[in-house]
Protein backbone atom coordinates (compact mmCIF):
# COMPACT_ATOMS: atom_id res chain seq x y z
CA UNK A 1 0.00 0.00 0.00
CA UNK A 2 -0.69 2.46 -1.10
CA UNK A 3 -2.12 1.96 -4.88
CA UNK A 4 -1.95 5.09 -6.90
CA UNK A 5 -4.38 4.91 -10.03
CA UNK A 6 -3.97 8.11 -12.70
CA UNK A 7 -6.90 8.15 -15.38
CA UNK A 8 -6.74 11.01 -17.49
CA UNK A 9 -8.18 11.96 -21.22
CA UNK A 10 -6.83 10.88 -24.09
CA UNK A 11 -6.75 14.74 -24.87
CA UNK A 12 -4.12 15.93 -22.88
CA UNK A 13 -1.11 17.71 -24.71
CA UNK A 14 1.96 16.44 -22.42
CA UNK A 15 3.76 13.13 -23.14
CA UNK A 16 2.70 11.10 -20.56
CA UNK A 17 6.13 8.98 -18.97
CA UNK A 18 4.39 6.93 -16.39
CA UNK A 19 8.07 5.85 -14.84
CA UNK A 20 8.95 9.60 -14.30
CA UNK A 21 5.91 10.61 -12.83
CA UNK A 22 5.21 8.00 -10.50
CA UNK A 23 8.77 8.12 -10.03
CA UNK A 24 8.34 11.75 -8.28
CA UNK A 25 5.26 11.43 -6.69
CA UNK A 26 6.79 7.74 -4.65
CA UNK A 27 9.16 10.17 -3.22
CA UNK A 28 7.18 12.91 -2.64
CA UNK A 29 4.55 11.00 -1.10
CA UNK A 30 6.65 9.05 0.78
CA UNK A 31 7.62 12.21 2.68
CA UNK A 32 4.43 13.68 3.35
CA UNK A 33 2.84 10.68 4.44
CA UNK A 34 5.28 8.58 5.64
CA UNK A 35 5.18 5.57 3.28
CA UNK A 36 7.70 2.98 2.28
CA UNK A 37 9.11 3.42 -1.23
CA UNK A 38 8.49 -0.58 -2.20
CA UNK A 39 4.95 -0.27 -1.00
CA UNK A 40 3.64 1.63 -3.94
CA UNK A 41 1.95 -0.12 -6.77
CA UNK A 42 1.23 2.33 -9.71
CA UNK A 43 -0.55 2.16 -12.93
CA UNK A 44 -1.89 5.03 -15.67
CA UNK A 45 -5.84 4.35 -16.72
CA UNK A 46 -5.63 6.81 -20.16
CA UNK A 47 -9.39 7.59 -21.01
CA UNK A 48 -9.76 7.67 -24.92
CA UNK A 49 -13.42 7.95 -24.74
CA UNK A 50 -15.29 10.48 -22.52
CA UNK A 51 -16.91 13.34 -22.24
CA UNK A 52 -16.80 16.35 -19.76
CA UNK A 53 -19.59 18.96 -19.33
CA UNK A 54 -21.43 19.68 -22.70
CA UNK A 55 -18.52 18.52 -24.57
CA UNK A 56 -19.10 21.82 -26.22
CA UNK A 57 -15.22 23.03 -25.69
CA UNK A 58 -12.13 20.84 -25.47
CA UNK A 59 -11.70 19.91 -21.54
CA UNK A 60 -9.37 17.50 -20.11
CA UNK A 61 -8.72 15.93 -17.06
CA UNK A 62 -6.53 14.23 -15.01
CA UNK A 63 -7.15 12.52 -11.75
CA UNK A 64 -5.07 10.95 -9.06
CA UNK A 65 -7.05 8.29 -7.07
CA UNK A 66 -4.47 7.54 -4.01
CA UNK A 67 -6.10 3.90 -2.16
CA UNK A 68 -4.43 3.08 0.97
CA UNK A 69 -5.61 2.44 4.50
CA UNK A 70 -8.01 4.02 6.47
CA UNK A 71 -6.71 5.79 9.32
CA UNK A 72 -4.86 8.59 8.31
CA UNK A 73 -6.00 12.50 10.02
CA UNK A 74 -7.81 14.97 7.81
CA UNK A 75 -4.76 17.14 7.97
CA UNK A 76 -2.28 13.91 6.90
CA UNK A 77 -4.80 13.09 3.88
CA UNK A 78 -4.96 16.86 2.72
CA UNK A 79 -0.99 17.43 2.84
CA UNK A 80 -0.88 14.09 0.79
CA UNK A 81 -3.03 15.08 -2.00
CA UNK A 82 -1.93 18.84 -1.94
CA UNK A 83 1.76 17.47 -2.44
CA UNK A 84 0.31 15.25 -5.01
CA UNK A 85 -1.84 17.78 -6.52
CA UNK A 86 1.89 20.12 -7.28
CA UNK A 87 3.62 17.34 -8.60
CA UNK A 88 0.85 16.68 -11.11
CA UNK A 89 0.60 20.02 -11.83
CA UNK A 90 4.27 20.53 -13.17
CA UNK A 91 4.30 17.25 -15.56
CA UNK A 92 0.73 18.51 -17.10
CA UNK A 93 1.92 22.52 -18.31
CA UNK A 94 0.75 22.17 -21.57
CA UNK A 95 -2.73 20.96 -20.73
CA UNK A 96 -3.09 23.71 -18.38
CA UNK A 97 -2.56 26.25 -20.78
CA UNK A 98 -4.41 25.19 -24.03
CA UNK A 99 -7.26 23.30 -22.61
CA UNK A 100 -10.07 23.61 -19.83
CA UNK A 101 -8.30 21.42 -17.35
CA UNK A 102 -9.01 19.95 -14.21
CA UNK A 103 -6.26 18.25 -12.12
CA UNK A 104 -7.90 16.57 -8.91
CA UNK A 105 -6.27 13.85 -6.45
CA UNK A 106 -8.20 12.17 -3.49
CA UNK A 107 -7.37 10.11 -0.99
CA UNK A 108 -9.57 7.04 -0.59
CA UNK A 109 -9.31 4.90 2.62
CA UNK A 110 -9.10 0.98 2.19
CA UNK A 111 -10.93 -1.21 5.16
CA UNK A 112 -8.36 -3.56 6.29
CA UNK A 113 -10.54 -5.69 7.40
CA UNK A 114 -12.02 -6.27 3.65
CA UNK A 115 -8.34 -5.82 2.35
CA UNK A 116 -7.09 -9.60 1.11
CA UNK A 117 -3.80 -10.21 -0.45
CA UNK A 118 -1.33 -12.93 -0.63
CA UNK A 119 2.33 -11.99 -1.81
CA UNK A 120 5.40 -14.56 -2.77
CA UNK A 121 6.63 -16.30 0.08
CA UNK A 122 3.88 -15.29 2.08
CA UNK A 123 1.86 -17.85 4.11
CA UNK A 124 -0.95 -15.13 5.22
CA UNK A 125 -3.61 -13.70 2.99
CA UNK A 126 -4.04 -9.64 4.59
Amino acid sequence: MPHLVLEYSGNVRDAMDPATVFGRLHNTLAEAGGFRLQDFKSRTVPMDRFLIGDGSYEQSFVNLDIRTFAGKSVEARAAISEAALAVLAEFFPATLRETACDISVQVTGLDRASFARTRSGDQTNR
